[in-house]
This record gives C-alpha cells, sequence and structure tokens, in this order.
C-alpha cells in the first residue's frame, strides 16, 4: 500500500498512529476518569509486547512513520523502555513520542531518549501544588522534575499540556504560559472533553477557547504595559 492510499479526503496523508499500552494511570484527573469507573482492565485484555511491535510492523509496512505512546500513563508499563526500544528499532519508523502526566520521567527520560525516544507531550494543569493535586491527586513536584529530566534528556520535542476549568485552574493560565516561555517549551491549553463525572463536566466548568485567549491577551497587556 502507498502512502497515496493512506491520504484523507482533502489530501492529508495519514502516516500517524497512536498506541495505547495501557488503561492503568497513577493520577486521578478530575477531567479523565469515567464516571463509575471502579477497576483496570484485566491482564488478558492487554496486548503484550510482541503483540505490540507485530502491530508496528505492520502499520509501518502501511505507510505509518510516526507513532505516539499513550495511555492511561504509558510509564506505569513494565518494561515500557525496552518496548519503546523495540518500538523504534522497527523499520519505517521515523518519530516515537510519548504522552504523560510526568510523575516517573526524573528516573526514565534519559533511558527513553537512549531507547529512541523523540519527544514527549506532558500534562501540566497548575504551578500551585494544593491546585495540581486538586486536580490530579498528584504531587507537581514530581511532575516539574520530570519535565526538567526530560529537557536534560535532550528529548527533540517537548510540548505542556494543561486541560482548563472554570473555577478551578483558570488562574494558572500566565503563571504556565511563563513557565513554559522560559524552558522554551509550547504551551497549549484544551478545553474540557465529555470524559469523566457529570459534576465535573457542568457547564459552569467549561472555559472556551475565545475567553482564554481573551484572558491570555489582558494579561500580555498587564505585564507590558
Amino acid at each position: 500500500m502507498s502512502a497515496s492510499s493512506l491520504a484523507a479526503p482533502d489530501g492529508r496523508v495519514v502516516d500517524y498512529l497512536r498506541l495505547s499500552i495501557t488503561d492503568r494511570c497513577n493520577e486521578r484527573c478530575l477531567y479523565c476518569m469515567p464516571e463509575g469507573y471502579t477497576g483496570w482492565q484485566s491482564r488478558e485484555d492487554t496486548l503484550t509486547d510482541d503483540e505490540i511491535i507485530r502491530l508496528v510492523t505492520v502499520a509501518a509496512r502501511l505507510g505509518f512513520r510516526k507513532f505516539r505512546v499513550t495511555g492511561g500513563e504509558p510509564l506505569v508499563r513494565k518494561g515500557v523502555v525496552d518496548l519503546v526500544r523495540r518500538i523504534w528499532e522497527v523499520p519505517g519508523v521515523e518519530m516515537l513520542g510519548l504522552s504523560t502526566n510526568g510523575v516517573m520521567l526524573e528516573k526514565l527520560a534519559q533511558p527513553l531518549r537512549q531507547a529512541g525516544l523523540c519527544g514527549a507531550n506532558i500534562s501540566l494543569d497548575a504551578l500551585d501544588p494544593a491546585i495540581y493535586h486538586r486536580v490530579t491527586g498528584g504531587d507537581l513536584g514530581r511532575v516539574l522534575a520530570g519535565i526538567d529530566a526530560a529537557l536534560a534528556a535532550g528529548l527533540d520535542k517537548i510540548k505542556l499540556n494543561c486541560v482548563l476549568m472554570r473555577g478551578v485552574n483558570e488562574q494558572e493560565i500566565w503563571p504556565l504560559v511563563e513557565y513554559a516561555a522560559a524552558r522554551k517549551i509550547p504551551m497549549r491549553f484544551i478545553e474540557l472533553m465529555p470524559l469523566t463525572r457529570r459534576d465535573v463536566l457542568d457547564e459552569s466548568n467549561f472555559f472556551p477557547i475565545a475567553e482564554r485567549r481573551k484572558k491570555l491577551a489582558t494579561a500580555r497587556r498587564g505585564i507590558i504595559g
């Protein structure tokens, strides 16, 4: 199959594939956990490393060139560094990224880079430790250490993602922008999606893109002016 056969109706070549290697996670983000979800998948529902490599090999033969390892939190999977290495060694793989909450990056960033990882999208929903814990249930310090480790490891592409919720972390917009700018990392703000509990999905929690842009512009004028 040629690359042209993977083209979308608008002409874009579809050569990017996300690989969810686990649905387990070491955080409990307000915007992510489905309502009523009480347990994880059984072990037999998870693809083995060999099955994942077989899938990547077939996808690469079909013309896929860019792959992203996701979860859940992919770094909680046992043997993830070796799996990343095996994916990178598949003929045809040209880019290998990771989506992570960053909690385990401090120790794994360098081994992952050596295994072939090219970049990472890291969730960072607040710089205030209390707000971060409210949103994710996790430890901000571990995430910041993970970001520093990813930078030190020399990953080519690092991006930060923040899901904004009105009345929860909207006041973190400008501190996050300044934090990312100081490290020359793109900061991306994401709208709340209908994936979680109904109380979190209340309309009053939604923070639209247009309002976010206006808030950023106002904050910037205040700093410069």
